[in-house]
């Protein structure tokens, strides 16, 4: 795991991601987030050991996901950690975190429809209850999956190349961080934009299939 990063670095990562604010230590997890104007418009970056999950590049200029009203993505990440439960990958595969099971799990196949349908319908409500890109309001958002186990978070992604001019930093991987870090830096981000922009958001714990 890559050692402290200190002060003048982490200028320098907020400078490189356009963020004004960094929730946590970019070393192990962090928030960075920048408000603009008046249409919530926000500039985010995510960051576990020192890299950000959601820097990209596009023709040759590096990024990090901006987009007007992130709610729906800020409200997932809310729901998430109020509701955090211990909710496996839901079929046995091999990977070590799930964005690999998931890569390996739909390589299944079968002459059976209905146990086509079933196997990936259990897929599907998992991925989508532990992924956010379908929150991402039409932002570049990178895939990352979001899973409790043993009083940790991991964080794995899986954003290799999809044939657009778009290159993520973390194109394929995970890592871990202890949950009550991840939770309070998640919720720092949250009280935030909620105070930043006026608005509240209440949580919706129907969104996660508990195990």
């Amino acid at each position: 795991m890559p050692g402290a990063i200190s002060r003048e670095e982490c200028r320098d990562i907020a400078a490189r991601d356009d963020v004004d604010h960094i929730v946590g230590s970019p070393s192990s997890f962090a928030i960075g987030y920048r408000f603009l104007g008046d249409e919530r418009f926000t500039v985010l970056a995510m960051y576990l050991n020192g890299s950000n999950l959601l820097g990209f590049s596009e023709v040759g200029t590096h990024y990090t996901t901006r987009w007007g009203y992130l709610e729906d993505l800020v409200g997932w990440l809310k729901a998430f950690v109020e509701n955090m439960a211990e909710d496996p990958y839901p079929v046995q595969v091999e990977g070590e975190y799930a964005a690999q099971k998931d890569d390996v799990a739909r390589e299944f196949d079968t002459d059976d429809m209905g146990e086509f349908d079933a196997y990936y319908d259990r897929i599907d409500v998992w991925t989508r209850n532990h992924t956010w890109r379908h929150e991402s309001g039409g932002a570049v958002l990178a895939n990352v999956f979001f899973e409790f186990k043993n009083g940790l978070v991991e964080l794995s992604w899986d954003n290799r190349d999809d044939g657009s001019d778009i290159v993520f930093d973390c194109e394929f991987g995970g890592g871990c961080i202890d949950a009550e870090s991840f939770k309070t830096v998640v919720l720092k981000f949250v009280d935030a934009y909620e105070r930043h922009w006026g608005i509240k958001m209440d949580d919706d714990s129907t969104w996660l299939r508990k195990s």
